[in-house]
This record gives C-alpha cells, structure tokens and sequence, in this order.
C-alpha cells in the first residue's frame, strides 16, 4: 500500500478566469479614469468614478472563481473543494465509483444511491493533467475497494 496523496486544482480555465479578471479590471479602471473627459455631456464626479473602479473589482473578484476548485485525495478519503463553500470530506468507503463521463465536463465520483459528486478540479479542458489525476484517483479507489 502506498502513501500517495493526488492533488488537482483547474489548469486551463484558471489561466482564462486570472486573464479576464485582469482585462475587466483594468477596463473599470481605464473607463473611470476617463469619464470625466470622455463623457458625451454627462456629469460624473469623484463619487461616479470610485463607483465604477469598485464595480471592476467585484466583477474581477466574481470572475477568479473557477480558480477555487481543489481536490486532495489520500488512503482515507477525498477532500473537495467547489466554486463556493468550504472543504467537503468523503471517505474512501462512500464512493462506488469514480468516473469521468465523455459527455460531462468534470470528473465525479459516484456514491450509493447513484448519487453523483463533481470533482470541478478535474476538467476535460486540462486534457493531460486531467488523466493522469483520475488514474491517480481510480489507483487509490481500487487500493480501498480490493474486492472489486
């Protein structure tokens, strides 16, 4: 038995999530710069231009959140982490399967009941890194499940 622990987070769809954060903050930023000068007969103050370079950041903020998604799996269990909320813990012993269906685009794990758990840290836009995780996971799946 191994003390392999997987871990994944998104690859791809950070790198689009960090580069449109950065383009529309940079956009608020620019237009607030320029509203007083460039306003086509509208009145803007220092009010309407601290408005608008807040509105970029909470835009900015809202459009990193495909970056939050984490997977940590061990012998004990998997650690998932989605777009919102905290850390979810499920042991080894719920899962029935893991998988990564062709028509989804993340990977998920199966527990009893065919109810179905996204790993959103596992994308098919990561290709690669996403398959050598779900071997990495299906390897742990199988050393916790001998019978099956």
């Amino acid at each position: 038995m191994s003390d392999e622990v997987v871990t994944a987070r998104p690859i791809r769809s950070s790198k689009i999530a960090w580069t449109a954060s950065a383009v529309v903050l940079v956009a608020f930023i620019v237009t607030a710069l320029v509203m007083k000068h460039a306003n086509a007969g509208a009145s803007f103050d220092d009010k309407d231009q601290f408005g608008t370079v807040v509105i970029g950041i909470v835009l900015a903020g809202l459009l990193i959140m495909p970056t939050r998604p984490r997977l940590v799996a061990d012998r004990d269990g998997l650690r998932l982490r989605a777009f919102l909320g905290g850390w979810r813990t499920v042991p080894w012993e719920l899962v029935v399967r893991v998988d990564f269906p062709s028509k989804l685009r993340f990977a998920r794990i199966v527990l009893p009941g065919e109810e179905a758990l996204a790993i959103y840290a596992v994308q098919r836009l990561d290709k690669e890194s996403s398959v050598a995780t779900m071997a990495a996971l299906r390897s742990l799946w199988s050393q916790t499940h001998p019978q099956a």
